[in-house]
C-alpha cells in the first residue's frame, strides 16, 4: 500500500458504517481442502462475461471516436455508434437485474462493479493513447480531456440504466429502492481515480492527466513541491521535538519512517502551521487543502482496489474449476491452472441466480422417536424434572455435533429433537450415523429420558439453497436447504413407527372391551394389508424395515439408493461378507477409520411408499460391532450394490 495505512481505523476513518458496506471476501479452497484456502471472490469467466467487457470497450472507443470526429468538425456515424451502446446497455442491463434479483443480502451487486470497474479503468487507461492513434494533435492536446468526457458520459448513462434498473425491480419485489441500488456502485462514482486507473504509485506519475484535464492544476508543480516536502520532514523530524509530538498525541502514530507521516490524513495541514515551513517552496496554502482532498481519494482508490484484486477468476473444463496462478507466471508458457474445491461455487453475473442455488450433498437427518410425547410426560413430572431432561437433551446434541465436526460434516439446522446435517463425502457421514446410536446407546445408559428410539436417514441427492440472511445486514451469511433432497430425508425419518392400531387395540382393551370383539373390529383393516408391527423385527434396539404395505417402519439407520452407490463407488471397500443376523442377511464390510476398523452391514429392503414421492429403493444400515464374535463368509463381488441386488433378488434381504 503506498496511501493507505493497513489499520482498522485508517479504513473506519474512510468508511465509518464499515460493517456491512463492503463485501466480505470467501474462503476458495484448492482441490486440496487441507490446504489453507485462500480469501477472495472467485467469478467465473464465461463466454458472456466476456462478451460484455467486449461490448464494454467497443462502445468506450466509439465513445472516444464520436469526441474526436466532434473536435475535428467531422460527421460520424451515429449508428456505429447507438448500436455499440445498445449492445453493451443489453448486457449490463442483465447483469444488473441477476446481480440484484439474486443478491438477497450477499453483496452480488458490489462484487460485480468491483471487476466491472476494473475492466473500465483498463479500457480508460489507454483511451490517449488510443485517440493519438486516430489523430495525433488532438491527441497530444486533448487526450486526457477526452479519456475524462468519455468517462462522465459513461457513469451518467450507467446511473440512469442502473437506477432504471432499480426502480423497476423494487416494484416487482417489494423491496425498498434505496437498498437495492449497490452501496459500493454509489460510493465508486464520486471517485474518478476508482474507475480511470488500475495502478498508482506512490509518486503519482501515473496521474498526470488527472491532474490536468480533470482537477486542472498543475500536477508538475504539485509533485515537485511534495518531493521537497518530503526532504525537508526527513530533515527536520528526527530533531524538532514538536513534530514528533504531533504525530503521538494528534495522529496517534508512532513510526520509524518521516515519509509515511506525510501519508496520514491531516498531518501535512499540522505542518503548514510549524515554525520553518516556507508554503513558497514547499506547498501553498490551495495546496495543502489539495494534497488532503486528493489523499483521500488515493487512500479511497487503494481500499476499493485491493477488493478488487481479491477478484479470483476461474475457468471451467469438465465440470471442474481452475484459475490461473499469476504468481508462479512463466512468460514463455503464461501462468499454470491451478484447480480449487468442486466445493467452489462461482459467481456469474450473466446467470439469472448469480450462483446456482441448486447443490449436490449427502444429507443426514436424526430423530428422537416420540419426542413431544416424551415432552409432554415430562411436563407433568414438574419443572426440576423437565430441566433435567433437557440440559440431558442439550448434552446428547453437542456429544453428536462435536463427532459430526470432527469429521467435517456441516451442521445444517437443529430440528429441535435432532439435527440436519450435510458432506461432501459419503463414508464420512456412514462413520458419523453409526457412532450417533452409540452415543445414543450411551446416553440411555446414563438415564437419557427421551428413550423411544432415534431414527437416522442418509441420502445424496440435489438441494436448494435459499438465502435467509446475508452478511450486508452485518451478520454471517446464512442459507437454509429445501427441495426434494430435504423432504426425503424428511420422509425417511418422520414416518412414525406405525404402532397406531396396535396401541388402539390395547387402549380398549384395557377400558374394558372384549378382545374378541376388538379383534373382530380390527380385521377388515389388516386383511386390506393396514399398517401393522413386525414384532420380529422390533425385537432389535434399532431396526429398519417395510410393512406389508410397503410402508417403511425406521427405528435405525436407512439409506437410499443413490448414497449405496456413492458408498460403493467412493468408500475404498476391499472386501464384502455375508452377515447373519436371525432370518435377516447382511452384506457386511469394514472401514478403516483413524486407528480402528469400523464393522458395517447393510442389507436392501425394498421400495418404500413415501408420502408425496415416487417409490424410492431403501437400505437398512446396521452398527457391525455386534457381529464381532462371528465369522463371515467372503463374497466374490466386488461391487456393493450388485451384492445387495444378487442378495435382495434371493429372497434373504427381508
Amino acid at each position: 500500500m503506498n496511501f493507505l495505512r493497513p489499520e482498522p481505523a485508517e479504513i473506519l476513518r474512510l468508511i465509518p458504517e464499515v460493517s456491512g458496506r463492503l463485501p466480505k471476501p470467501q474462503k476458495i479452497f484448492l482441490s486440496d481442502e487441507t490446504a489453507s484456502p485462500m480469501y477472495g471472490f472467485p467469478v467465473l469467466l464465461t463466454e458472456s462475461l466476456k462478451s460484455l467487457g467486449v461490448a464494454l470497450h467497443e462502445f468506450l472507443r466509439a465513445e472516444e471516436e464520436l469526441q474526436v470526429r466532434m473536435l475535428q468538425r467531422q460527421s460520424h456515424d451515429q449508428v456505429v455508434h447507438q448500436n455499440a451502446w445498445e449492445n453493451y446497455r443489453r448486457q449490463l442491463a442483465r447483469a444488473t437485474d441477476n446481480v440484484t434479483t439474486s443478491s438477497a443480502g450477499r453483496q452480488y451487486p458490489d462484487i460485480f462493479w468491483l471487476l466491472h470497474s476494473l475492466d473500465v479503468a483498463r479500457v480508460l487507461k489507454g483511451t490517449p493513447g488510443r485517440v493519438t492513434r486516430i489523430d495525433s494533435k488532438i491527441g497530444r492536446e486533448r487526450g486526457g480531456e477526452i479519456k475524462y468526457s468519455v468517462f462522465f458520459k459513461f457513469l451518467d448513462r450507467v446511473l440512469a440504466l442502473t437506477y432504471d434498473s432499480v426502480h423497476r425491480l423494487a416494484q416487482d419485489t417489494e423491496e425498498v429502492e434505496q437498498e437495492l441500488f449497490p452501496t459500493l456502485l454509489g460510493r465508486m462514482r464520486d471517485n474518478v481515480l476508482i474507475f480511470t486507473e488500475d495502478h498508482i504509485s506512490r509518486d503519482l506519475s501515473e496521474l498526470t492527466t488527472y491532474f490536468q484535464d480533470n482537477l486542472h492544476i498543475d500536477g508538475r508543480d504539485l509533485r515537485y513541491r511534495l518531493a521537497k516536502l518530503n526532504e525537508w520532514h526527513n530533515q527536520r523530524f528526527p530533531v524538532d521535538p514538536q513534530l514528533n509530538l504531533g504525530a503521538k498525541s494528534l495522529l496517534r502514530v508512532e513510526t520509524s519512517d518521516p515519509a509515511a507521516l506525510l501519508r496520514c490524513s491531516g498531518y501535512v495541514t499540522f505542518l503548514a502551521t510549524c515554525e520553518g515551513y516556507n508554503p513558497d517552496r514547499l506547498l501553498g496554502r490551495e495546496q495543502v487543502q489539495v494534497w488532503e482532498r486528493l489523499l483521500l481519494k488515493l487512500k479511497e482508490f487503494e481500499l476499493y482496489h485491493g477488493l478488487r484484486r481479491l477478484i479470483v477468476p476461474l475457468e471451467e473444463s469438465d465440470g471442474e474449476y481452475y484459475f490461473r496462478d499469476k504468481t508462479l507466471n512463466r512468460t514463455w508458457v503464461g501462468p499454470p491452472l491451478t484447480k480449487v474445491s468442486n466445493a467452489t461455487r462461482p459467481l456469474d453475473f450473466m446467470a439469472p441466480w448469480v450462483v446456482d442455488p441448486q447443490v449436490s450433498r449427502f444429507g443426514m437427518i436424526y430423530d428422537i422417536t416420540d419426542f413431544s410425547h416424551t415432552v409432554t410426560v415430562l411436563r407433568r413430572a414438574g419443572t426440576e424434572v423437565q430441566d433435567s431432561s433437557f440440559r440431558q437433551m442439550f448434552r446428547f446434541q453437542r456429544r453428536v455435533n462435536r463427532f459430526a465436526a470432527t469429521y467435517r460434516l456441516k451442521l445444517e439446522k437443529y430440528l429441535g429433537d435432532g439435527a440436519f446435517y450435510s458432506a461432501r463425502e459419503a463414508w464420512r457421514m456412514l462413520v458419523v450415523a453409526i457412532e450417533i446410536q452409540r452415543l445414543y446407546r450411551k446416553a440411555l445408559d446414563e438415564g437419557f429420558p427421551f428413550d423411544r428410539g432415534l431414527r437416522i436417514a442418509l441420502n445424496h441427492g440435489n438441494y436448494r439453497l435459499l438465502p435467509i440472511q446475508g452478511g450486508a445486514g452485518g451478520g454471517a451469511d446464512r442459507f437454509e436447504f429445501f427441495g426434494h433432497g430435504v423432504v426425503e430425508l424428511t420422509r425417511l425419518t418422520t414416518g412414525k413407527s406405525m404402532r397406531e392400531i396396535e396401541e388402539i387395540k390395547i387402549l380398549l382393551i384395557g377400558l374394558g372391551y372384549r378382545e374378541e370383539h376388538v379383534h373382530e373390529f380390527f380385521n377388515p383393516l389388516i386383511s386390506k394389508a393396514a399398517d401393522v408391527v413386525d414384532k420380529d423385527e422390533e425385537t432389535r434396539p434399532f431396526h429398519a424395515y417395510l410393512n406389508q404395505s410397503g410402508k417403511l417402519i425406521n427405528e435405525g439407520i436407512v439409506a437410499t439408493a443413490e448414497y449405496i452407490e456413492a458408498i460403493d463407488r467412493d468408500a475404498g471397500i476391499n472386501s464384502l461378507y455375508q452377515v447373519r443376523d436371525a432370518s435377516r442377511r447382511y452384506v457386511g464390510f469394514s472401514l478403516d477409520i483413524a486407528e480402528h476398523r469400523l464393522y458395517i452391514g447393510i442389507r436392501k429392503l425394498g421400495k418404500a411408499s413415501l408420502k408425496g414421492l415416487d417409490p424410492v429403493a431403501v437400505y437398512e444400515v446396521v452398527d457391525g460391532s455386534i457381529w464381532k464374535d462371528q465369522r463371515f463368509v467372503t463374497l466374490e463381488d466386488t461391487s456393493l450394490v450388485s451384492a445387495l441386488d444378487r442378495m435382495y433378488a434371493k429372497g434373504v434381504g427381508g
